[in-house]
């Protein structure tokens, strides 16, 4: 079942847009007022949305009157679209809004020059007023996603500001889009790394991502589980706490884009955006939100971050990803980038690839190969990524012993099964893992191999493999 955040109330007196909006708005649980009286507008609104949503999303009533809007107050959040022809009813209307529902925001398309009508009135931020000429200009989608992360701005900061000392807590071995997005979060709660320290419970091994913490001078602090004590508020970014193989002491936040693998009812916060290409687009939308001034340096990163989880935007990319990485591109250090982008590979990387070459085995459109024992986990994925350009090779299956684990990289090509679905059905009951369309992982530990599959040798590992992947994808 799809979760919506909160509710998108329509108050309009044009049909088109009306039915518009029903299209585009999918987050938020739509309701569409129609008026009490029969009419030709009630006709032409009860038309217009049927045909997309259906009667459960109209809603009667006569909008003049505060009754109507009092029976929302309950709901949080709550996006009114306000847009009103008659100036005398839109007055009325606008202030019961105000009124009535103190917390609502509210997105008011009125008609006039964008010089005349500014984008937000006197010093509130609940409500965004622009003029048809601007929204054709501007995608009403982002309009209608900035409003919702005005709300979730406020609440994510109403969870952690009192909060004297707060981790931000990444995955093992931690990339691009979480070292960015942990960068954004402390940039948008205006603190530093004393108090905001990020964390994680693996170091960083691959060059890139290295290169990216020395560019940007940061440091990620290597902590195991039993220290989360020490902060007062842990957010996690770009993971979730089943991701890890074992419980967490607390978590206050969530902000990932990882598919949500449980639920997370007990977490204050929770920011789980599936369909969206990587965090970094998310925490994006908060600080524009939240009109943070985004730097150079900031922008590098999550422009960076955006790149590296949606493969240079070629991989399960959305418009928000599109729009964020529009809006980052004028203010980012072009040099800073590359250099992140194209760091020097350790010349180990070369032996360990002469040896994934000797040990692939292919079936149908399968190849698996097995690298042994390796002293650094992220060449399992870099060979995964290497090997899947060849002719004919729509999964790739990739596996290395890494201290107490047999950790396994997937890629595919786009077009076939989900990566981290197949994944998750091929492990079950012995390992943990999942990701995306394309890219996904799997962490077995040695002992639950040996007890369901005997040999830990190179060679058992990979036919085995093969075997569990080619009955899975065919």
């Amino acid at each position: 079942m799809k979760f919506h955040f909160g509710l998108f109330l329509v108050i309009c007196d044009d049909p088109e847009l009306a039915s518009t909006l029903t299209h585009i708005q999918q987050d938020m649980d739509i309701r569409v007022w129609v008026p009490n009286k029969q009419s030709h507008l009630q006709s032409s609104l009860i038309e217009a949305c049927e045909d997309t949503a259906g009667n459960e999303v109209l809603i009667k009533g006569d909008i003049t009157k505060p009754a109507f809007f009092q029976q929302w107050k309950e709901h949080n959040p709550i996006c009114v679209v306000l847009s009103i022809k008659d100036s005398e009813k839109y007055l009325i209307v606008r202030e019961n809004i105000l009124t009535e529902l103190p917390e609502a925001r509210i997105l008011n398309l009125q008609i006039g020059n964008p010089k005349d009508i500014p984008r937000k009135l006197g010093d509130s931020d609940r409500e965004l007023m622009l003029s048809w000429a601007e929204l054709l200009r501007q995608p009403i989608s982002a309009e209608l996603r900035h409003i919702e992360s005005t709300h979730r701005v406020k609440k994510l900061k109403d969870i952690l500001d009192e909060s004297d000392k707060i981790g931000l807590l990444l995955q093992p071995d931690p990339d691009p889009d979480g070292i960015a997005s942990a960068l954004a979060l402390r940039t948008l709660l205006g603190r530093n790394k004393v108090s905001t320290p990020i964390l994680s419970f693996g170091k960083v091994t691959r060059p890139e991502n290295l290169a990216m913490l020395k560019l940007l001078d940061l440091e990620i602090v290597t902590i195991n589980p039993d220290e989360l004590y020490q902060y007062d508020r842990v957010v996690l970014l770009d993971t979730q706490p089943s991701h890890f193989p074992f419980a967490l002491q607390h978590v206050e936040v969530i902000i990932d884009h990882h598919p949500m693998t449980e639920s997370y009812a007990h977490v204050p916060y929770c920011d789980i955006r599936s369909r969206y290409g990587s965090t970094s687009t998310i925490l994006t939308e908060y600080l524009r939100a939240a009109a943070v001034h985004i730097g150079q340096r900031l922008a590098t990163a999550l422009l960076y971050g955006i790149k590296a989880d949606t493969l240079h935007l070629n991989r399960e990319v959305i418009e928000a990803d599109l729009y964020a990485f529009m809006s980052l591109y004028p203010s980012i250090n072009y040099n800073l980038l590359r250099r992140m982008e194209k760091p020097e590979l350790p010349m180990k990387f070369a032996s360990v690839l002469a040896h994934a070459l000797l040990s692939v085995e292919s079936r149908d459109t399968v190849l698996v190969t097995c690298l042994g024992h390796v002293m650094r986990e992220d060449l399992i994925p870099q060979i995964a990524d290497f090997l899947l350009q060849f002719e004919g090779v729509e999964w790739m299956v990739c596996a290395g012993v890494f201290e107490q684990s047999i950790v396994v990289s997937v890629r595919n090509v786009g077009y076939v099964k989900s990566a981290g679905d197949v994944v998750k059905r091929v492990i079950s009951g012995f390992g943990h893992g999942g990701g995306h369309r394309t890219m996904a992982k799997a962490v077995i530990p040695l002992e639950e191999w040996r007890m369901r599959f005997g040999s830990l040798s190179n060679e058992n590992i990979r036919n085995t493999l093969l075997d569990l992947f080619v009955a899975e994808v065919s």
